[in-house]
């Protein structure tokens, strides 16, 4: 595998779900993505932590990872991006030690089961219609929103123009922000709309960022 063809092939093999291509491809980059990631986090031990959850994500999403153009690119920018994650929560950690707790009991006291009811159902209803956007507009959302991509990074692994990727991204939350709001219209969601916001801020804020 000295050639950008046989690494193409490699990945195409991992892609299609090839166990041993995706065994022989974890020898080869495992012990090297560990050292990289060794350069911004303070132990062996949460260096591999790091590297293991890249992984498995893009094991997970094989299928649209491993067939990215500067998929190598992609793969140790991961990592880093992974390892500063790792950094920063185990910084809130360190100066919160009860917040994970305190959270979760104010989560269960401000949120009834109808709400809870709601909120799943909402979640869901996003989901899917994410799973449902054209392949490139889902790849460009999945990219932004959940790798946290920039648009020239997302650009360039797709190899697109960044006005391309903003305008998937356009038509991706104008999908997303019409179906939030046909469902929080129906009646019986709209008395629970104000702790939606609240518990799905995050993702409503991405979709009404106005």
């Amino acid at each position: 595998m000295n050639n950008t063809n046989d690494n193409l092939l490699f990945f195409e093999q991992i892609a299609r779900g090839d166990k041993d291509a995706f065994d022989a491809f974890f020898e080869r980059y495992y012990p090297k993505l560990v050292q990289f990631a060794l350069l911004f986090v303070d132990s062996r031990p949460q260096a591999e932590d790091v590297v293991a959850d890249v992984l498995v994500n893009m094991l997970i999403h094989r299928e649209r990872v491993f067939l990215l153009a500067h998929f190598e690119a992609y793969l140790y920018a991961s990592v880093k991006k992974k390892a500063f994650s790792a950094i920063k929560k185990q910084a809130r950690v360190s100066y919160y030690p009860q917040q994970p707790q305190n959270v979760k009991q104010l989560t269960a006291t401000a949120a009834g089961p109808h709400e809870l009811l709601v909120e799943q159902e909402l979640r869901a209803t996003i989901q899917e219609v994410i799973q449902h956007f054209p392949p490139r507009r889902k790849m460009v959302f999945q990219f932004i929103r959940e790798d946290g991509l920039s648009y020239r990074q997302v650009a360039d692994l797709m190899e697109i123009s960044e006005r391309t990727v903003e305008v998937h991204l356009k038509l991706a939350i104008k999908t997303l922000r019409q179906e939030i709001e046909r469902y929080l219209s129906h009646e019986e969601t709209k008395k629970t709309a104000q702790s939606l916001m609240k518990n799905l801020a995050p993702l409503l804020l991405f979709c009404f960022p106005f």
